[in-house]
């Protein structure tokens, strides 16, 4: 993750604080959230607990309570801290923090067999540590971008691609579960341009997935859509040009990630030089 300034955690915090982040598998990959190394502290007592989602003001988890930790909350202090925990790219220590919580409620989680189990809805009881604010801004950041600009085009090369964190424009379309050979030519949060072999009349409207590797991991990518233009290439006819639109509610968490970081380098980058050209022409 690019290096976040305290404007922009401000920023993060002032206009994501209240959205709720559910932490599915997907998501917590993505986060690099190590569940198993959550937990409750409640004075010297450990409980734990699996986190189900959380926001920058508070946090909702599952976990196990007995007769002993009920009555302690029906008569104690309902005040305490929720561990979290996260990989780091690069380092074997993972980080760690506490935030200060205090219990809003709990009830018994979806009635089942197993009555110890608990739904246990939390506040935080102070602004959460900067790291907590990085993490979950900047992946709301990218949902939120995803529908803003939607339609920003990135044109690509090798190179971008790269930057993007993609392995190449050599990619795959699969179309009606037959994979293809294409190259890209631009990609967006909305959909992607593309040359594959075919017949431009025989594509249109057609259902698809674009498939792309991830640079870092070599993680498969899959983009479902339909294209909406198709036109041949000139001089081409074995050849088409394809707009595909994506799937808005099946994007990839992990594609519009990587999106959005590619817009914000390069609307720093801008910033960067225009700011070195306007000193150049100072007097």
């Amino acid at each position: 993750m690019a290096i976040v300034t305290s404007q922009q955690i401000q920023t993060y915090f002032d206009l994501y604080r209240s959205i709720e982040v559910t932490l599915t598998k997907e998501v917590s990959h993505l986060l690099g959230f190590l569940q198993e190394q959550i937990y409750l502290k409640f004075g010297g007592s450990i409980w734990p607990c699996i986190l189900y989602s959380t926001s920058l003001e508070g946090a909702k988890v599952i976990l196990n309570l007995k007769a002993d930790q009920l009555e302690r909350l029906r008569t104690s202090s309902n005040l305490g801290s929720l561990r979290y925990c996260f990989r780091q790219p690069d380092k074997t220590e993972p980080l760690t923090f506490f935030v200060g919580i205090r219990v809003k409620g709990y009830n018994r989680y979806n009635n089942g067999p197993h009555k110890d189990l608990y739904f246990m809805t939390l506040e935080f009881s102070q602004r959460p540590p900067d790291d907590l604010i990085e993490i979950v801004g900047h992946f709301l950041e990218a949902n939120v971008n995803s529908t803003k600009r939607r339609d920003e085009r990135i044109a690509v090369n090798e190179r971008i691609i790269q930057k993007i964190g993609f392995r190449s424009c050599s990619a795959i379309i699969s179309v009606e579960q037959v994979d293809r050979k294409c190259l890209l030519r631009d990609l967006s949060f909305g959909g992607a341009q593309l040359i594959l072999p075919g017949i431009a009349k025989f594509l249109n409207n057609r259902k698809a997935v674009l498939k792309l590797y991830s640079g870092e991991d070599g993680k498969l990518v899959e983009l479902e859509g339909s294209f909406v233009r198709v036109e041949p290439v000139e001089g081409r006819k074995d050849l088409t040009l394809a707009a595909l639109q994506f799937t808005p509610e099946v994007v990839p968490q992990a594609y519009k990630m990587k999106i959005n970081d590619f817009l914000r380098m390069q609307a720093k980058l801008m910033v960067l030089k225009a700011s070195s050209e306007g000193t150049k022409e100072s007097p």
